[in-house]
């Protein structure tokens, strides 16, 4: 999605390439359904329309889009009670849809639970980049990757200068590090992320000035 600014086919085209190495079904609808939000989010102002666009790239008929569409209808009769939008998804998905390493037990990490509780975030946080990530992370489940999703979307929307300092204030002393086990750094990856995005607008027709 951060490759395919405003692209979400393009974005969904790589999904498929890259996804299916290592996922199919929901695990591959995740990163679809992600990546769907980051390509819309350099353009949108609204979490729900950003939202809204992460469902369009999803097949319709998949259990990964009834829950995310469960969430924007409980979201909407509920606009200030994520807990309630919470229960929603509790009630009707946590038994029914489970991973084999949690099936009926709390801890129940699950590709489409894990993706709901990222909308909830981003659609109850009010655009404010704490209280996202505070409702994403006491959603609870996969709670360290949520948020970073979660925040992520809500970054690009917002845009880096916009993300509060206390979220980007430890960047600078790490940016020019290597990753361990790579030849990149987060400047490193900054940059080819950006050429591959370029590439990926011509790839589209667009054009690049």
């Amino acid at each position: 999605g951060l490759m395919c600014p405003g692209l979400p086919q393009e974005a969904n085209r790589l999904c498929e390439r890259v996804g299916r190495v290592m996922n199919h079904g929901d695990g591959l609808y995740g990163g679809m359904f992600i990546a769907g939000m980051y390509s819309a989010a350099f353009f949108e102002s609204d979490p729900r329309r950003v939202v809204e666009a992460g469902l369009a790239s999803l097949p319709a008929e998949s259990g990964y889009a009834r829950i995310i569409r469960e969430v924007l209808d409980a979201s909407a009769r509920h606009p200030d009670n994520w807990r309630e939008v919470w229960q929603t998804i509790q009630d009707h998905w946590d038994e029914v849809d489970s991973c084999p390493e949690g099936a009926l037990k709390p801890f129940n990490i699950d590709a489409r639970l894990n993706g709901a509780y990222v909308a909830i975030g981003l659609l109850h946080g009010g655009r404010d980049f704490a209280r996202t990530l505070e409702i994403t992370t006491r959603c609870g489940q996969d709670s360290d990757c949520n948020p970073s999703s979660a925040g992520g979307v809500l970054g690009t929307m917002l845009g880096y200068d916009a993300i509060p300092e206390l979220f980007r204030a430890g960047i600078p002393a790490i940016a020019d590090l290597k990753f361990d086990f790579t030849d990149y750094s987060f400047n490193d990856i900054c940059r080819s992320t950006l050429n591959r995005a370029l590439k990926a607008v011509e790839r589209a027709r667009g054009v690049v000035t």
